[in-house]
């Protein structure tokens, strides 16, 4: 069974064995550690300590980003620029939906092992923010797919992407909250 240890100073847990002279995250002496136990399992520990959610979650969190940046840059831009951006836009628009699949699928699995359930508050809002993201990135790949940009599929696309980011932003300052948060067990 691994043995862990906790900087009293600033927090950072680690395991024992890997403690040299100073805390790795402040610089403390190590004699600033004590020892800590999770109150999980250890199979849950490690399944935890994978970071498959906060990981995953980056991706679709970075396309946000650069959707909405590049799709408001190819509408106030114009000629070779302007295609560019709108192509980028179409192949980022593409893996967008996907990245969100992959991130929700990590999220529901990192939930079941951290809480055992998916009924908790914070748990339901980020589902139900997760299927708003979702359906949000399958309707900018629709849009940016059309041949034409008339004025209004330009305003549509720019709300669109403007979802996606604050979604998205959403979804990061909820999980935020959670991630230490583990039922015990």
């Amino acid at each position: 069974m691994k043995k862990y240890v906790r900087c009293k100073v600033c927090g950072f847990i680690m395991e024992e064995k890997n403690l040299k002279d100073v805390c790795p995250a402040c610089g403390v002496p190590k004699t600033a550690f004590v020892e800590f136990k999770y109150g999980i399992s250890e199979k849950r520990q490690q399944v935890l300590s994978l970071h498959l959610h906060p990981i995953s979650v980056h991706f679709p969190e970075a396309i946000a980003v650069f959707l909405a940046g590049f799709i408001c840059l190819a509408f106030i831009t114009s000629g070779k620029l302007s295609n560019d951006l709108i192509i980028v836009n179409k192949v980022l628009s593409i893996i967008f939906p996907i990245t969100i699949i992959v991130a929700s699928i990590t999220g529901i699995y990192d939930a079941k092992v951290r809480f055992k359930k998916l009924s908790p508050p914070y748990l339901k809002i980020k589902i139900y923010l997760g299927i708003l993201l979702f359906v949000s990135s399958i309707l900018t790949l629709v849009f940016l797919q059309s041949s034409s940009y008339s004025n209004a599929i330009k305003t549509i696309l720019v709300i669109l992407a403007f979802i996606n980011l604050g979604t998205s932003t959403l979804l990061g300052k909820i999980g935020g909250t959670l991630i230490d948060s583990k039922m015990p067990g």
